[in-house]
Parts: structure tokens; C-alpha cells; sequence
């Protein structure tokens, strides 16, 4: 990684290419030349503090996700300015997407970000420094790379953690009059298994999900093995089945007729649609760490006070919309 160590440490001559800072807005940390204000830090931070609510993080541990917000600084300044170093350019599909997604983001999270004195054009930016960062991932290790990820460690971890599949579902509860929940009887559990064993068996004889389903189609599904939506088990259950064998399934509150696809043949070639995203599984890790370390190669340069004083108000900010 010398090689791309170098490189790196030469583009702390473009950090002045990153100063802009409103007079409205207060630098709360510097990196090299460059200047994050008030504005770039709550973003940050707001993410931070929304992955730690969604994963059931400690709330109150300020210091911890300041730390992280800051490390998510030092990436933002390494990203764009190793992107321009390189002399790498943004696609016009790229610029579109940025735009899109900018777009998107406002209209779902605008009112909030005002609230948390982040205006829309520190989203664009911020936007555009995550798409550079993911040039930079195929950069150093996409195809033809010097560090390229090769296609069967691709492949493979792809394989084992990843399914797709078409399924239908039927229930071996019901509601009972206090709405509460409660098994169907036995007589009707066994005439559920044994409709269940007809469409599979139907399946099998040639007809199509919708055929079998009362005409209603049936999308695909593609997930991750490890993603806790179905019951304990049964993700891991297809990915061991045989592509496009029709399969029933038992669970204590749920029956399925299952049939397992394969996710990188078809229309849906889940496999050559999302892989940026495997390498990012992949190397992603790694690519930040490199990006952290050459933030702080730059030198780093924070005011406590102003970053605790952002920090108090995105927490307001969120506390106030729930």
C-alpha cells in the first residue's frame, strides 16, 4: 500500500480547494487547510446518532459519537481531495444519481435537516464526497485495479450472503374475539399443510407462482441471510435448497412454499446490479481506515467547544420530530 500511501500525502496540496465557510457558518474543525464548519459536522454527526438509535446504542455516549462524526470529517476531506488528486472524474449517470438521490434525501429528511441548521447544499456536498469515495473503492480495488478484488472471493462471499427466492405464506394462527393470538385448530392446520402440498406439487408439474397463488404474482425477494425480518433459521434453510426446487417450509407460526433462485441469472441479476456494494463489504473497511489515517496525516485541528455546542443541537433537533 506504499504506493498509494504516496499519492495520498501529495494531495494535501488541493486541501485549499475545500476552504468555504459562510460567514454565517463557524468552523468547528480543521483538517489541513480545509475547514468543515458547523453545517458538514452535524450532518455527520446526525448519522452517527442515527445509527447508534437504530442499532440500540448508548444515546448518551456524546464523546464516542463525536469521535466517530469526526473520523466521518477526516473521510469526507481525504475523499474529495484524493478524488481530485487522481484526477478522477464523476460520470454523467454519477452526476444524475448524486442529483437524484440529493432530491430525495431533502424530501424526506429537509425539514429536519433545517431544523438541525444543515441547508441543502451541504447535503449535495456531502453527496458528492460519498460518490467519490466509492470511485476511489473501485479505483484501488475494482476490476483491472492493482488491488482489484478477485471475482471468486466476490462470488463467493455473494453466495453465502445473499438468497433470492419467490415465496407464498400462509398462517397456523388466527385473532380471537380479545384479538389476541391464538393457533388454528388442528383440523384446519392439516387442510392448510395439505393445500400447501398441492400448490408445491403444482409447482413441480410446471405451473408458475401466479398460476398457484389464485392468479396473484409473486415478486422475489432478495435479502441477506443475517437480516433478522423472517423467522430464526429460515433464510439460512434457502440457502441451502436447490435453485428453483419447490419446498415447504414449517415454522411454528407460519407456513411457506418456497422456491430458491438463483440471484445472478435473469432480469434480476442481483450479482452484477449491486456489485460496488460487495466490494464495499468487501474492502470498505479497509478503504476507510486508509482515508481516516490520511485525514489525520493532514493535521487536525478541532474546536471542542463549537463541536459539542452542534452536537447538543442535532440531539435537540431529533428529540424535538419524535
Amino acid at each position: 500500500m506504499k504506493k498509494i500511501i504516496g499519492i495520498i500525502l501529495c494531495a494535501v496540496l488541493c486541501l485549499g480547494m475545500l476552504c468555504s465557510c459562510s460567514a454565517k457558518k463557524q468552523t468547528v474543525l480543521s483538517v489541513g487547510q480545509a475547514e468543515i464548519d458547523s453545517e458538514i459536522f452535524a450532518y455527520f454527526f446526525s448519522e452517527v446518532y442515527s445509527q447508534a438509535e437504530s442499532s440500540g446504542g448508548d444515546l448518551l455516549a456524546t464523546d464516542e459519537m463525536t469521535a466517530q462524526a469526526v473520523n466521518k470529517c477526516l473521510e469526507y476531506v481525504a475523499s474529495t481531495t484524493l478524488f481530485d488528486t487522481l484526477q478522477l472524474a464523476l460520470s454523467a449517470d454519477s452526476k444524475k444519481n448524486i442529483a437524484g438521490s440529493v432530491e430525495e434525501e431533502w424530501m424526506l429528511y429537509g425539514s429536519y435537516y433545517t431544523d438541525a441548521g444543515i441547508s441543502k447544499q451541504t447535503v449535495s456536498k456531502i453527496t458528492r464526497a460519498k460518490e467519490c469515495r466509492t470511485q476511489l473503492l473501485l479505483y484501488y480495488f475494482g476490476e483491472g485495479s492493482e488491488y482489484e478484488v478477485k471475482e471468486d472471493e466476490i462470488e463467493y462471499y455473494f453466495d453465502r450472503t445473499y438468497v433470492a427466492f419467490k415465496a407464498i405464506n400462509g398462517y397456523f394462527t388466527t385473532t380471537d374475539e380479545n384479538g389476541e393470538s391464538v393457533p388454528l385448530p388442528d383440523a384446519e392446520i392439516i387442510a392448510l399443510k395439505d393445500t400447501f402440498e398441492q400448490k408445491r406439487s403444482q409447482l413441480e408439474s410446471g405451473m408458475s407462482f401466479a398460476e398457484v397463488n389464485e392468479g396473484n404474482d409473486v415478486e422475489s425477494t432478495f435479502i441477506a441471510v443475517s437480516n433478522s425480518a423472517y423467522p430464526e433459521g429460515f433464510l439460512a434453510q434457502i440457502a441451502e435448497m436447490e435453485y428453483d426446487k419447490p419446498t415447504v417450509i414449517e415454522t411454528d407460526e407460519y407456513i411457506f412454499l418456497v422456491a430458491r433462485m438463483d440471484a445472478k441469472e435473469g432480469s434480476n441479476n442481483y450479482y452484477k446490479t449491486y456489485r460496488t456494494k460487495y466490494i464495499e463489504d468487501l474492502r470498505g473497511e479497509m478503504l476507510t481506515d486508509m482515508l481516516v489515517a490520511t485525514g489525520e496525516e493532514y493535521g487536525v485541528t478541532q474546536e471542542d467547544a463549537r463541536i459539542k455546542s452542534v452536537a447538543k443541537d442535532v440531539v435537540s433537533a431529533r428529540n424535538d420530530r419524535k
